[in-house]
């Protein structure tokens, strides 16, 4: 039964792959992921952490899994609302799109300047030696702030409510079940296993 239990707990269909869309998650940086790794987990997506700008490797890998991808792809994007968190952003679709990737929509779903006021947020100033300062300045104001400043909560209810928008959840619920009969079917023959490597009893 060993075996049966090794196989089930490594065991997850991509429940996308019948999906009319692919989604993505993508993290400026790496100190929310323990708040919503549990979310995205449970929603079967993909996250990505850029840990400040990808490598060019990096982006060139995306391109060329993208090319791989024949439906409409959506990528929710999480990153600080200062000028390397817009300039982040805004690179790495320009980068990954340089490599023909093919077409795919980027979405902030956070940190956006109106969360300063709505969650009242302790603002930040904007570092005067950035060279992005400026059009970060005209565009909007003042003040920054940093993605851990949200409530983890708000950010997990973001990702539910945008990643639940693009699935189909007819299939969604098709693909659980097919996964429930193939487990059911691993630990019939798990069972089955163990029970021709029991030892016979010799006949009296």
């Amino acid at each position: 039964g060993r075996y049966a239990d090794v196989v089930q707990s490594g065991y997850r269909k991509d429940y996308w792959a019948t999906q009319p869309n692919h989604v993505e998650i993508w993290v400026e940086k790496d100190a929310i992921i323990g708040s919503i790794e549990p979310t995205t987990n449970a929603l079967g997506v993909t996250i990505r952490v850029g840990r400040g700008f990808l490598s060019t490797t990096k982006a060139h890998d995306i391109a060329e899994h993208f090319q791989t991808i024949d439906k409409p792809i959506t990528v929710f994007y999480l990153g600080d609302h200062d000028p390397s968190g817009q300039d982040i952003e805004r690179d790495l679709y320009d980068r990954i799109q340089s490599y023909d990737s093919g077409y795919f929509d980027l979405e902030r779903l956070a940190i956006h300047k109106a969360d300063i006021k709505t969650f009242n947020l302790p603002p930040l100033r904007i570092k005067d030696g950035d060279v992005r300062a400026a059009k970060f300045r005209v565009q909007h104001g003042e003040e920054c702030v940093e993605l851990d400043a949200l409530p983890p909560a708000e950010l997990r209810q973001r990702i539910t409510e945008a990643v639940e928008d693009l699935q189909d959840h007819e299939l969604w619920q098709r693909a659980i079940a097919v996964e429930r009969v193939e487990l059911a079917s691993i630990r019939d023959a798990g069972a089955m296993w163990a029970n021709l490597a029991k030892p016979q009893q010799p006949e009296a």
